[in-house]
């Protein structure tokens, strides 16, 4: 049958696994029909925990750093550029020497790492917190969040009112037509057409243009109405074009979901870090912008569930100095 083909030892309990980025591996054979147990030790995730500024998270620095050998590039073999080609165009007698060498680089590593991570006495952490969080973190992955498509259909649209609206009416004061994004055709309005004053006379652009940044504009307000009116456009601009039409075009067509991926080593303080879409840095701030977040939904009979850190920084300074004042 089909499960005895499959290599016994990938998923036999009683053998550690370890990799590079162990995450992507897990899910990769999982998807192939294969539970990877137990993942063990993630070479990129030691190095991290050893150093979270490390420069040498990619395992090709890592061994040149740590072994002093000096791995084929990947690019050696696909290429670069317009003739770059997939790996399953690639020998297999030269894919084979490449993969590996990946495994092999990975063993050769853990013996150095581990020591370090005793020395630092982070091992106990590694073991317990770090690597069980792999699979959990891959779980959240694979499991996505649901998006309401018609809340966010409906939200394009009214934004894209808005913005005609206040583009107009800026075009109606300044007296002609021009391209709100071009940051030379806004400068020539603002200060050519309309002779506004910038907080800094000496400060211009490459072209020779006064700047329109957010900063100067923000000096600028109560000059005219059509400061606080670009801000306004550009608030609303970004919004829709960062969350509102992009987020949607993220969701996966066999899922019906967004799937973002977790960097477990993507911050020194040691903060799981989104990307692809970044869920971490979604609005709250204004009230156009908590909108977005009513779009993310719970599937039906389930519920979402908001948890942060309350000061949790100052939480534990308090604990470790003991100081009356901070405990109180």
């Amino acid at each position: 049958n089909e499960q005895s083909k499959k290599p016994q030892f990938v998923t036999d309990p009683e053998i550690g696994k370890a990799g590079h980025n162990l995450k992507f591996d897990y899910m990769i054979l999982k998807r192939a029909g294969m539970m990877v147990s137990p993942l063990t030790f993630d070479t990129m995730i030691a190095e991290w925990l050893i150093n979270p500024a490390s420069r040498n998270l990619g395992l090709k620095n890592l061994s040149w750093v740590r072994l002093g050998y000096e791995m084929i590039r990947i690019e050696e073999l696909i290429g670069k550029g317009r003739d770059q080609k997939t790996m399953d165009q690639v020998a297999i007698t030269d894919v084979a020497g490449y993969a590996a060498a990946d495994a092999v680089i990975c063993l050769r590593l853990i013996p150095i790492l581990e020591e370090d991570l005793r020395n630092q006495k982070s091992d106990s952490l590694f073991q317990t917190m770090e690597m069980p969080l792999v699979p959990i973190l891959a779980s959240m992955e694979e499991v996505g969040i649901k998006l309401d498509n018609t809340f966010f259909a409906d939200f394009s649209k009214e934004l894209e009112i808005r913005l005609s609206t206040i583009e107009t009416r800026i075009q109606d004061v300044v007296g002609y037509e021009f391209n709100l994004n071009s940051t030379q055709q806004l400068s020539e309005a603002l200060f050519d057409k309309l002779g506004l004053q910038p907080p800094d006379r000496t400060r211009k652009t490459a072209s020779g243009h006064f700047s329109t940044a957010a900063a100067v504009l923000e000096g600028m307000k109560g000059q005219h109405e059509v400061v606080e009116w670009v801000l306004q456009y550009r608030e609303l601009e970004k919004l829709r074009s960062t969350y509102v039409d992009s987020l949607p075009l993220q969701i996966n067509p066999e899922t019906g979901r967004i799937h973002t991926s977790f960097n477990q080593t993507g911050t020194v303080t040691g903060r799981i870090a989104s990307s692809d879409p970044n869920l971490q840095n979604i609005p709250i701030r204004t009230e156009m912008g908590r909108r977005v977040r009513k779009g993310f939904v719970a599937a039906e009979g389930w519920q979402l569930l908001a948890v942060d850190y309350s000061q949790i920084e100052l939480r534990v300074v308090a604990h470790m100095s003991e100081d009356q004042a901070m405990l109180a």
